[in-house]
């Protein structure tokens, strides 16, 4: 297996060479150099390298010995050690008496810098696994529940336990904020909680654990967004087969809660639950709210609609409405009876209110 590529060989290169201001050549398992501060040497055969690769163990070439051997110049090479073999070999040109002291250090930087590049790798590879695994659950196709719960159960997760979905719908493509946003995510889950990114721009999460653990993780990923995204989560699922309705539920209220509540920070199934059966009721059957029409058509400054979202907001409370609107309360039962003439509806009227109600989420929806 290649552990050093050339990118790789070439960022090791440039980070050690701002530090010691001498060149620095990287050689693959083969003895090519596939990384110097000479760029004219990459892809050649390194003598030097090679007598490393042989006898495990550093080796130093002077001016004298350099001329017997190809593609070497005086230095110091020294073996890369990565889980206890030899990948490769870093070399320091300069005459071995002025640079000794820097060889180990070299060799530790290099070493270093290929055991984060492989930790970076591996922490990329499981949030990709990760997202492919979320994707499948919430997805509408079949599900195969046994190889999900072992792909899951290879990176230590239990697909059994209850989860809840909460779903960030980004309102642009972040680029790379989207990726930072992501990490910091990370740092707000528990063990048990999975992630995944979806072609509709969002960030999924399976949020596992007590309602209260739920929604406080909810406000913490919904501070990190910083209004980057609507925020809501779905309801709790006992088993894999539901978190597709959860799932549904969230990404629903992504877009039906800025509608309702345009300044909440974010939105949750428990309290919005009449609304999105509502809306997927009225859209399923194509529902015409005429008499609501009628009140858009002659609200020309979308006074009485205003009115009517403040009479729904505050439960009728008919003080809190006046002090609301900043009007006095005859300017307010003069508008309610405005909008009783003009739909057939009074807003005082529990059924009434009720139907308006419907009628106006529906219109907001559309």
């Amino acid at each position: 297996m290649h552990f050093l590529s050339y990118e790789l060989a070439q960022g090791i290169v440039e980070r050690t060479m701002k530090i010691l201001k001498k060149n620095i050549n990287v050689m693959n398992e083969e003895g090519v150099i596939i990384g110097s501060g000479e760029k004219e040497r990459i892809n050649q055969i390194h003598d030097g390298a090679l007598l490393v690769l042989k006898k495990g163990e550093s080796v130093e070439i002077d001016e004298r010995s350099a001329a017997g051997l190809k593609g070497a110049k005086p230095g110091i090479n020294l073996p890369i050690r990565f889980h206890n073999h030899i990948i490769g070999v870093v070399g320091i040109t300069g005459e071995p008496e002025q640079i000794r002291n820097f060889a180990e250090l070299v060799k530790m930087a290099a070493e270093l810098v290929l055991e984060q590049s492989f930790l970076l790798e591996r922490v990329q590879w499981k949030q990709r696994l990760q997202s492919e695994i979320v994707n499948l659950l919430i997805s509408e196709e079949p599900l195969n529940e046994a190889w999900l719960e072992e792909r899951a159960g290879f990176l230590g997760y239990d697909l059994k336990i209850p989860r809840t979905v909460i779903v960030l719908k980004l309102h642009e493509d972040l680029g790379t904020m989207n990726q930072k946003l992501i990490n910091d995510i990370h740092f707000e889950l528990g063990k048990q909680d999975l992630t995944g990114v979806t072609f509709n721009n969002e960030i999924v999460i399976l949020k596992a654990g007590e309602p209260t653990e739920q929604i406080a993780a909810l406000k913490r990923i919904a501070g990190l967004s910083k209004r980057k995204a609507s925020v809501a989560i779905g309801n709790t699922s006992e088993n894999i087969s539901g978190l597709k309705s959860s799932y549904r539920h969230a990404q629903q209220l992504t877009v039906l809660g800025p509608k309702i509540h345009r300044d909440a920070d974010y939105y949750s199934y428990e309290t919005y639950w009449l609304e999105i059966k509502l809306s997927m009721l009225a859209q399923k059957e194509e529902h015409t709210f005429s008499f609501y029409d009628r009140l858009l058509v002659q609200d020309k400054k979308g006074e009485l609609a205003h009115t009517l979202d403040v009479f729904i907001k505050e439960g009728g409370d008919l003080g809190k409405i006046a002090d609301h609107l900043f009007i006095h309360r005859n300017t307010l039962r003069y508008r309610l009876d405005k909008i009783t003439a003009l739909t057939g509806k009074d807003p005082r009227n529990v059924k009434m209110l009720f139907e308006l109600y419907v009628a106006k989420l529906v219109n907001d929806l559309n």
